[in-house]
């Protein structure tokens, strides 16, 4: 029966197998999915997240990599992999929320839980059994939960539970965790802005010459991917959060005397404004 669905239905049913725990089944579905389209990275990536064998999430988390280089999510789950590799002990193999999570199905969950914990609220610390296995979340205090962060151990909420990879992590965690892929300091910030303002004066003014809007729409994407490229060599690959809102800033600034230069004639205008918003997106996709 199987057979005859489709990769994207497969992928569906092996989401809605994990959510309720049915983890040999989603395997199942989610095996014939990368089988019958093995260039969906959604696909790999739920399937890392049901593998039990962590050498078969390396291999999902890789395969991942090879479809889509700067995929963090991929990235992430390796660095936890590693880590836990490199304490001795073995990933979570308890199975991540789906990204497609009902929205309602949370509405429905945190309402009963509110309702519970107003009317008995969470009992003082020694009157909890040790072994009942009943936890508070440690963000929300009142509600009621049985997860916990399998980096750290806090407990937390589906609110606050992060799908990783390799099971549910909380915030502070995961923000700890994309910290390692930053390593770039304020200098990096200066240099890609200067870059940026450098040239994209010099793009902007040619096009100001050009004047042509078609000149505009070959010319922004690979100027703008040029000057991100620029910075990357000029920071040496180090990644910064922010840096690709500086550089698309620098762009936008170094183009300022062009738009003067540009009054004169409405179609110079209009094709400045073309190659800005070219330029802009090309450059700040390439640095995210």
């Amino acid at each position: 029966m199987t057979d005859s669905l489709s990769a994207t239905e497969l992928i569906l049913r092996g989401q809605a197998a994990a959510r309720v725990g049915r983890h040999e089944e989603a395997r199942r579905y989610l095996r014939q999915a990368v089988q019958q389209a093995p260039d969906r990275v959604d696909a790999w990536l739920d399937l890392a997240g049901v593998e039990d064998d962590p050498a078969r999430k390396v291999a999902c988390l890789e395969t991942v990599l090879q479809l889509e280089p700067d995929n963090m999510q991929a990235k992430l789950g390796l660095e936890m992999l590693r880590e836990e590799a490199g304490r001795g002990g073995a990933p979570d193999p308890a199975p991540a929320l789906a990204p497609q999570a009902s929205d309602e199905l949370e509405a429905v969950i945190a309402e009963a839980s509110r309702k519970l914990n107003e009317s008995v609220g969470p009992p003082p610390p020694d009157e909890v059994p040790a072994d009942d296995g009943v936890l508070y979340c440690a963000n929300h205090p009142t509600v009621e939960t049985r997860l916990r962060c399998n980096r750290c151990g806090k407990p937390i909420c589906t609110r606050c539970a992060i799908q990783t990879p390799v099971g549910y992590r909380c915030k502070e965690c995961v923000n700890q965790q994309q910290a390692v892929f930053y390593t770039g300091g304020v200098t990096d910030y200066v240099i890609g802005g200067l870059i940026a303002l450098v040239l994209g004066g010099i793009a902007g003014y040619l096009i100001t010459l050009l004047g042509a809007w078609f000149f505009a729409l070959i010319l922004g994407p690979t100027v703008g991917f040029g000057i991100a490229e620029a910075v990357r060599l000029a920071v040496r690959r180090r990644r910064s959060r922010y840096l690709w809102a500086v550089v698309g800033a620098g762009i936008v600034i170094g183009t300022m005397p062009a738009w003067l230069l540009a009054l004169t004639s409405l179609w110079t205008l209009v094709s400045l404004g073309i190659f800005l918003l070219l330029a802009v997106g090309a450059a700040t996709a390439r640095l995210r």
